[in-house]
């Protein structure tokens, strides 16, 4: 869970938007709550949906100890448990809550803890409920603001909180009293998680982008590191307790050691996509991170190449949860839906294909690997999947990946035509009479790239023996026909330029999308002049400028594109490429979270 989340839903959806909403909710009302199985959506990894708060966003969300239950934390203020299995509603908790912005279940199950908003002069709670007959049993009010997380110690006995009042707090659980209130810094605290073995606590701040480490026996600081440039929105410990990993407002996403704080890893750059929440399988062997792009990206902990995403969410993502099982892995987000999805290494030869297809693609924001992508094809088709057994027999066929062998091909495309695969049925035939062969549908866009190239030059021999061979002509004298210039459409040259900038059907190159751009941009496409700013910022493909990205940050932002204008915002606020000014920077936040921009929102509500 992170501060982002209580905000997402008042600004989510745009206000062009709502009529539409307003159909679909009315619609959503008359089907009763069930578990939506995933072949639906034709995403592999997606085991299936429960609708849940179809009319709100989600907050945060949490797994029991058994996997039985998910308890979700909803901006209107409901607090609900689900059965995970058929996606039942069991219980609905809180009374006149005005949000509930964290869940936590006990380590034993039988309690369930929420952080709060229930109104009036101490409306900042920290309330928990007997699950087995939803009673309140404790409701602890000390926050003087919003509570941005919480968490139970790993024996059960406390609660740990942090929020907006920038202090730590330890709850005794049983007697529901303050223990410890530690306030070690101006700045807001965002998150928090316990060690597996109950002696530390990792709390993280906003402005300064710091991390706190704590000794939670004693309720000491131990350091505060530098993190990251940005707000610290999320943080989880692994499961051997020996590294955490943090996740930013600017994208990055970091791994640490927990004894010293030394960084182990970056596992994403910056970027300008914020990540929401994270967490480590509970085999210890992925890391998850859940970002407002609508992504779940996957890393292997050992690594640092983006192994895996799943997208579904119809809005950002803003939760996830791991049962201790680790055979799930759950989320939650703004379009008020609670998704069941493989955990990774537990999906199924589907699962491995559509990997494997990504790979192959280089689809965004994964990176090209043709290695990768053969040996994942391998592990499907070994598991039968025909599709799988085409693909790898054209990687073999091409020498994509792997070696080229004709043989390794052709046995590959004989198994899948044993199972019905008709594309390679049809490549067998066309082998057998030396036609050629049949291409699968990912490698097309690299077919008609490489028929755009220039061809070979001809041998001087060949064209002067082809040149003996044809009678001479005459020499005429070649007509010049004045043509109209083409017209140059605006819209269509930012889409081509999305292309090559994610790769999408072509080769990323992002030296052609920012050519495109530009020739958008002085057109007045404003969604060019965003993505040019995006561009400078990161230094995609340009030399790396703030003061460039400001720039058409600005073009664009005053044909009120809303991403523009919370990027002017931020850089207002932060003093990049522009003198720092907290009230212009309020001025482009209002703008931007006024055309629907969540950040800008949570940004304005994070401001002195």
């Amino acid at each position: 869970m992170t501060v982002l989340h209580r905000i997402f839903s008042r600004w989510g959806i745009s206000p062009g938007s709502r009529g539409a909403g307003v159909v679909f909710l009315a619609g959503c009302l008359v089907i009763a709550l069930f578990a939506v199985p995933s072949r639906a959506s034709g995403n592999p990894d997606l085991v299936k949906t429960i609708p849940g708060q179809r009319t709100d966003s989600i907050n945060g969300v949490a797994c029991s100890a058994d996997g039985k239950k998910i308890a979700s934390a909803g901006e209107n203020g409901t607090v609900t448990v689900w059965d995970s299995a058929s996606g039942t509603l069991l219980l609905t908790l809180g009374k006149d809550l005005q949000s509930a912005d964290a869940v936590a279940f006990s380590p034993d199950g039988r309690l369930l803890a929420a952080a709060v908003a229930a109104g009036g002069r101490r409306g900042h709670a920290v309330q928990v409920w007997d699950l087995a007959n939803g009673e309140l049993v404790q409701d602890m009010r000390e926050h003087t603001q919003l509570i941005t997380d919480l968490a139970f110690s790993p024996d059960g006995n406390r609660i740990a909180s942090v929020g907006n009042d920038n202090t730590l707090r330890i709850w005794n659980v049983r007697y529901g009293t303050l223990e410890t209130t530690q306030k070690e810094t101006k700045n807001n605290l965002l998150a928090l998680a316990y060690s597996p073995d109950g002696k530390n606590i990792v709390a993280t701040e906003n402005w300064d982008g710091k991390i706190q480490m704590w000794d939670a026996v004693n309720v000491r600081l131990i350091r505060t590191i530098p993190g990251h440039g940005d707000w610290v929105l999320c943080v989880a410990y692994s499961p051997d307790g020996k590294e955490f990993v943090t996740g930013s407002r600017d994208g990055s996403v970091y791994a640490w050691d927990a004894e010293s704080g030394a960084r182990l890893r970056v596992l994403r750059d910056p970027e300008l996509d914020p990540v929401n929440s994270v967490a480590y399988s509970p085999d210890g062997r992925y890391v998850m991170a859940a970002t407002q792009s609508r992504h779940i990206l996957s890393w292997r902990k050992s690594g640092g190449a983006l192994f895996n995403f799943y997208e579904g969410h119809d809005l950002s993502v803003t939760s996830l949860a791991f049962p201790p099982a680790g055979k799930y892995l759950v989320s939650a987000g703004l379009d008020g839906a609670i998704r069941i999805w493989n955990s990774p290494g537990q999906g199924g030869p589907d699962s491995l294909l559509a990997q494997a297809m990504k790979f192959e693609a280089g689809t965004d924001p994964m990176q090209q690997d043709l290695a990768q992508a053969a040996k994942l094809y391998q592990q499907a088709a070994e598991r039968g999947q025909p599709e799988a057994m085409f693909r790898l027999g054209a990687m073999y066929n091409q020498g994509k990946g792997v070696a080229r062998s004709s043989d390794e091909a052709g046995k590959w495309w004989s198994l899948a035509a044993e199972k019905g695969h008709s594309a390679s049925r049809a490549q067998l035939q066309a082998e057998q009479k030396g036609a050629a062969a049949v291409t699968p549908p990912q490698a097309k866009s690299e077919e008609a790239r490489a028929q755009a190239e220039p061809r070979p030059v001809e041998p001087e021999e060949k064209k002067a023996k082809s040149a003996a061979r044809e009678p001479a002509k005459p020499e005429q004298t070649a007509k010049v026909v004045p043509q109209a210039p083409v017209a140059k459409d605006k819209n269509g040259l930012y889409e081509e330029g999305l292309r090559f900038f994610k790769g999408d059907g072509v080769g990323r190159d992002y030296a052609q999308a920012h050519k495109l751009f530009v020739e958008a941009a002085a057109l007045g496409q404003a969604k060019a002049q965003y993505r040019l700013g995006f561009m400078y910022s990161l230094g995609r493909g340009v030399k790396k400028s703030d003061q460039e990205a400001v720039n058409w940050w600005q073009k664009a932002a005053k044909q009120n594109d809303a991403e523009a204008q919370y990027y002017l915002g931020y850089m207002y606020e932060v003093g990049g490429g522009v003198k720092q000014d907290m009230e212009e920077a309020k001025k482009w936040y209002q703008k931007a979270a006024a055309n629907g921009n969540v950040n800008a929102a949570q940004s304005l509500k994070m401001m002195p």
